[in-house]
């Protein structure tokens, strides 16, 4: 076997590991009970000596006493971190929104030149009839 190879084994292995031990200390943090906050302590994980910065996109969430079915509501006194959003679904979410915004403009702008165009048409329509009974009235008229 290559030496090169079983370096590669274990820096992935390291990697995996490294990986596995920074779900399993979120998970941890995420489970602690938080002190009730004040204005001197905050409830996040750094302000209570875990030596991990709080990160801005990382809201925690606390409790609501009407936990959704199934059982998958935080208990009283925990702290939920929830997790950032992938950079891929805000940009599928943005664009999603974007579409959303621009189908609605063009379909409001499409039923604004609908109506344009039929009010015009009306117009024509009016006109024309008008200008036909005159001719009507023209040809009709005895000649002298």
């Amino acid at each position: 076997m290559d030496p090169k190879q079983s370096a590669r084994h274990t820096r992935i292995a390291c990697m995996i590991a490294a990986g596995l031990a920074g779900l399993s200390c979120a998970a941890a943090i995420a489970q602690t009970t938080a002190p009730p906050a004040t204005p001197a302590t905050p409830a996040t994980p750094a302000a209570q000596g875990m030596g991990m910065p709080a990160a801005p996109a990382m809201p925690a969430t606390t409790a609501s006493p009407a936990s959704p079915a199934g059982g998958q509501g935080v208990p009283p006194g925990m702290t939920q971190i929830q997790p950032p959003k992938d950079p891929l679904v805000e940009r599928r979410e943005a664009r999603q929104k974007a579409a959303a915004e621009y189908k609605a403009k063009k379909k409001a702008a499409k039923s604004e030149y609908k109506g344009e165009v039929g009010a015009a048409r009306q117009e024509r329509k009016v006109e024309n009839k008008a200008a036909d009974a005159t001719a009507k009235e023209e040809m009709a008229a005895p000649k002298q």
